[in-house]
């Protein structure tokens, strides 16, 4: 399955390909492999959701702050780019802030291009905050404020390497991973509710 928001390039290098193929079979092959490499990039995958606080994009942590409820994970090129609820709730926020390219995984990425997912669960207020970076441009969110989410449903695309932040309530979760680990988007669980109430 290609995620909504990269069908378009997988299409159009497609397209590209047959039209080249009866005069140029070179370029043709050369689009129809970038249109195999888009297939590869924009691939969104079935997954089984997770218990607990779910981690709300695939990558590797690149920082974690378990008093300040902070896990910030780092996605390559390889990772699915499609975000991920990390639990119930509804979006009470979706603020997009201009900046620049820096590569995902710098200090940089601070300053550069953003979408801010705010969600208000059982929990207390989470945001998502999902950057681009050096050859990510484009983010496409998938969700309205006012719109229920469901764990593990699908928030947005973010195109080729980038970098999702996910601030929790300290008071009501304790953070499981550490630097280091890898994680599915929805299946990954990322926290571990104080109480039990949320699974």
């Amino acid at each position: 399955m290609i995620a909504k928001g990269g069908r378009l390039f997988v299409g159009l290098s497609t397209a590209a390909a047959v039209a080249f193929l009866p005069f140029e079979l070179y370029a043709s092959i050369a689009l129809a492999s970038l249109a195999l490499f888009l297939v590869f990039v924009f691939r969104d995958p079935k997954r089984t959701i997770g218990d607990g606080v779910v981690a709300p994009a695939d990558g590797k942590v690149r920082d974690v702050d378990a008093v300040k409820g902070y896990v910030s994970t780092y996605l390559a090129l390889r990772n699915v780019h499609v975000t991920r609820a990390p639990i119930d709730g509804v979006v009470t926020g979706k603020q997009r802030s201009r900046g620049k390219h820096a590569p995902a995984f710098s200090r940089r990425t601070e300053h550069n291009e953003r979408l801010e997912i705010s969600l208000r669960t059982g929990l207390g207020d989470i945001s998502i905050v999902e950057m681009t970076g050096a050859v990510a441009r484009r983010i496409v969110p998938y969700v309205q404020v006012g719109q229920a989410l469901g764990k593990g449903e699908k928030m947005s695309l973010i195109r080729f390497g980038s970098r999702v932040d996910i601030f929790l309530p300290p008071a009501t979760v304790r953070i499981v991973v550490k630097k280091g680990d890898r994680l599915r988007g929805g299946v990954t669980r990322i926290a571990e509710v104080l109480d039990g109430s949320v699974e």
